[in-house]
């Protein structure tokens, strides 16, 4: 079955003063219909790069698209001209962003900025579309939604704003929804009840998600499958119960290892070192500074994907550990 979104070897640079900057370095992934996608990696990794290259959304200049091919429902995104990239943004791609509390506009009511979107990619009149505004914040359980749709941003909360930015996303019903840390700066009870919103709307709908996270406690109860991003390479994917049971990639462990256990007088591990420069990458394994099992002549060549032996299928890893088809011991 085709994938929804399908990326394939995708790489985009950015120019800056300090040189080129390898944002996304050959990234592949896949996102099936009614699925949900987590990409996981610390900040500055390229996740949201890579995200937003779906919808074409990186500035060029000064970034730059250098290679790579992006389908999505079996259209080619870079061929599509700006009237259809319109028409694909918001409409069938949606995105929430990172910050609600500044993606929206102080200026305007957030009724008006949800009927915006409707008015502009579903051709509705100004009736319809606040008819429309009005399930879309029962659908995402905003409390008096007659109330709230003329009311402007600074009169809610951080979490009924993070509610707003996911109805103006699905107000158009879109195929795929990017999910750019929909629960920054929220608190632990809201966070569950804008994760547990999110995935009802999957269900409901059937749209695919895109989670982009570093939270992997969000991840395990979520995901169906998980992408782990370092340095903007894609370094482990595998689906979600085989990645938490046999996490392959040395940074995929040490990112586990850093979640604080159930039990007192544990030591809460941290993965040492830091990213390399990515305007100065090394030519073989990102990684290869800050990890305890590398070997000399890791450095030297970029690691393609391996599968991982004795796992599931679609457990890929891109790790010189696996070159022999054996698994690394790691307690050694």
């Amino acid at each position: 079955m085709p994938a929804l979104l399908d990326v394939d070897n995708l790489r985009v640079h950015f120019q800056t003063d300090e040189g080129v900057i390898q944002a996304v370095r050959d990234v592949s992934l896949q996102i099936q219909e009614g699925e949900t996608l987590a990409l996981v990696g610390e900040s500055g990794c390229g996740k949201s790069v890579a995200a937003m290259s779906a919808m074409r959304l990186v500035p060029t200049p000064p970034g730059e698209y250098v290679s790579g091919n992006i389908h999505f429902d079996g259209r080619d995104v870079f061929s599509l001209s700006k009237s259809e990239l319109q028409d694909l943004r918001g409409n069938d791609i949606a995105m929430i962003f990172q910050e609600p509390m500044t993606s929206l506009n102080p200026l305007l009511t957030v009724g008006d900025q949800i009927m915006e979107a409707v008015c502009l990619h579903q051709n509705k009149s100004a009736r319809d579309a606040r008819k429309i505004t009005l399930d879309v914040l029962r659908q995402v359980a905003i409390p008096s939604p007659e109330e709230r749709i003329d009311q402007y941003p600074h009169e809610m909360s951080g979490g009924m704003k993070q509610r707003i930015m996911i109805a103006m996303a699905i107000s158009c019903k879109p195929k795929l929804l990017i999910a750019d840390e929909p629960t920054t700066a929220l608190d632990v009870t809201t966070q569950g009840q804008i994760l547990n919103l999110l995935d009802e709307l999957r269900r409901s709908t059937g749209m695919a998600i895109l989670l982009i996270t570093h939270n992997l406690g969000l991840v395990a109860e979520y995901a169906d499958r998980v992408a782990v991003m370092y340095s903007g390479k894609i370094v482990e994917e595998a689906p979600v119960e085989t990645l938490f049971e046999f996490p392959a990639h040395p940074y995929t462990r040490g990112l586990l290892n850093s979640i604080p256990q159930n039990k007192s007088g544990g030591t809460l591990q941290s993965i040492p070192g830091e990213p390399p420069n990515p305007a100065n990458l090394p030519p073989g394994c990102a990684f290869y500074p800050r990890c305890q099992w590398s070997r000399p002549g890791f450095e030297e060549k970029l690691p393609p994907q391996f599968s991982v032996p004795d796992s599931h299928p679609d457990h890929k890893v891109a790790c010189w550990l696996y070159e022999n088809g054996e698994r690394p011991n790691f307690e050694s």
